[in-house]
């Protein structure tokens, strides 16, 4: 493990918060997240509409591959995981979530 992982494995422990992933399927499994909740400003023709976002950071280490249609509880709501991870960090230690309410 390089100092990198452990320096994302410690600000995850200290600063993420507890959920829990449900693979479609399978069983819940308890893990940290960072949620960020950015507002998106889509731009229709000559409108500009805000909307905000359910945006999750998980350690690739806690869920191995995240699926479209799984489920991440954070906070008592339910949100369901939209198409595959949009991105991982470049040392691959971090899958971001994009999600909506179930």
């Amino acid at each position: 493990m390089s100092k990198f992982d452990l320096v994302v494995e410690r600000n995850f422990f200290v600063m993420g918060e507890d959920a829990t992933y449900t693979p479609a399927g399978g069983e819940a499994i308890p893990i940290k997240v960072m949620p960020r909740r950015p507002d998106e400003v889509l731009d229709i023709g000559e409108s500009m509409i805000v909307t905000g976002t359910n945006i999750f950071d998980v350690q690739v280490s806690d869920i191995a591959a995240p699926a479209d249609g799984d489920i991440l509880t954070y906070k008592g709501a339910n949100y369901v995981v939209q198409g595959e991870p949009q991105a991982r960090d470049s040392d691959r230690l971090i899958w971001t979530l994009n999600t909506r309410p179930e």
